[in-house]
């Protein structure tokens, strides 16, 4: 294989960035995310290979059509999407039609192009070897979906087994720079969000601590430590949320923070975090997985004293059926994709699209909905920049 080189990082998405810390957002950064995402296309390839899809492609199908033809699980349906849209993109398939629940049908376009994630994974690590945890990652998942396709496992209990939970903690880590941009942004929207003066903050989803980490910094950096009356860390894992206080206690021992347990899906607890009285609602990559996310939202909403701000640090998909090389992991999990659909306000589980986003806040008495960075004016200029915060605000 010849070195991956992919095209430049626009010279413009500097300007669409200009609100965001600038150190991130390097040429090797960039390099790095081409690889990654080739990587997963390269992975996709080796798939369709293995599950033998392009003797049923002769004919357009869905993915819906094309395991019943191929007689895989109909839990596999969601991965299998991932997989079809990922090969269409790279021109193994063309898209036509669609079937009768208005899915996307493909057929084989006859293009069979060469595979080379070895190559890739020692390029990548050459570039930057702390991108090694979205790669093993995508070879956990990549290596599970045909026994997934043949229903022999689940994927949640597979892939968030004791036998991997290092692998998680490295990969939602501030150390692993394909993740922890989403760590970056969120901590960007949200300090100009906070009042003046005194404020309080609730974190939705904090896992070990990797965002709380990030906006602590910031605000340390800011000189604004000394205005924060509450930190609520919230995290449904009992181990995480362990983790995350022993390691944010010891970064920044003396602030007034607390760590308890919060279930997005569930009512509000009147012994869990008052209604009403946080200045700023965070969640990294926590809201898409929401059963319910409008009635999660309204939840939300009541948890901030007027004129706060939830800000929903997201993976993002700027165009509708866009693949991103996370969900070839996340897809193959059940927590991922049982979830509450809507035509209009949540057509498909996983990564929504900013104007999905901007709908579901506004829908939920969050207004006005403002994106960081300007999410619409950046996907003219590059298609996998696949972070955002989406911030809407309770009404005074």
């Amino acid at each position: 294989m010849p070195h991956f080189a992919p095209a430049l990082r626009p010279p413009d998405l500097s300007l669409a960035l200009a609100e965001l810390p600038r150190e991130p957002f390097t040429d090797r950064f960039h390099l790095a995310v081409e690889l990654v995402e080739r990587y997963a296309g390269d992975w996709a390839l080796a798939l369709a290979r293995e599950l033998a899809l392009a003797p049923e492609l002769g004919g357009a199908a869905s993915a819906r059509e094309l395991a019943a033809r191929r007689g895989f699980a109909p839990s596999f349906v969601p991965a299998l999407r991932g997989l079809l849209r990922r090969l269409n993109e790279d021109g193994a398939l063309v898209a036509e039609g669609h079937d009768d629940e208005g899915k996307p049908r493909y057929r084989a376009t006859g293009r069979a192009p060469e595979e080379h994630r070895a190559e890739l994974r020692a390029q990548g690590l050459a570039v930057d070897p702390a991108i090694a945890p979205s790669l093993d990652l995508l070879d956990l998942a990549g290596g599970l979906y045909p026994a997934l396709a043949r229903g022999e496992v689940r994927g949640e209990q597979v892939l968030l087994g004791a036998g991997h939970v290092g692998l998680w903690g490295e990969y939602f880590s501030n150390r692993h720079p394909i993740y922890a941009i989403n760590n970056v942004i969120a901590a960007a929207a949200a300090l100009p969000r906070l009042p003046a003066g005194r404020f309080s903050i609730l974190e939705l989803g904090a896992g070990a601590g990797s965002a709380s980490e990030e906006l602590l910094g910031r605000l340390e950096e800011a000189g604004r430590l000394g205005d924060l009356a509450r930190y609520e860390v919230t995290e449904p894992s009992t181990f995480f949320r362990r983790r995350a206080e022993r390691s944010l206690r010891a970064r920044f021992p003396g602030l007034p923070l607390t760590f308890s347990r919060l279930d997005i899906d569930a009512p509000l607890d009147p012994e869990g975090p008052a209604a009403g009285c946080f200045d700023l609602v965070l969640g990294v990559n926590v809201l898409h997985v929401a059963r319910d996310l409008p009635a999660a939202l309204a939840r939300l909403r009541e948890r901030l004293a007027p004129g706060g701000w939830l800000v929903g640090g997201e993976c993002v998909r700027l165009f509708p059926g866009q693949p991103i090389a996370a969900e070839m992991v996340f897809l193959a999990m059940e927590g991922f994709v049982e979830v509450a659909l809507d035509p209009e306000r949540r057509p498909e589980p996983g990564f929504l699209t900013p104007e999905l986003w901007q709908r579901l806040f506004a829908g939920s008495g969050l207004a006005p909905v403002e994106l960081v960075p300007d999410l619409v004016r950046v996907r003219e200029l590059y298609a996998h920049f696949n972070a955002g915060a989406i911030c809407g605000r309770r009404p005074l």
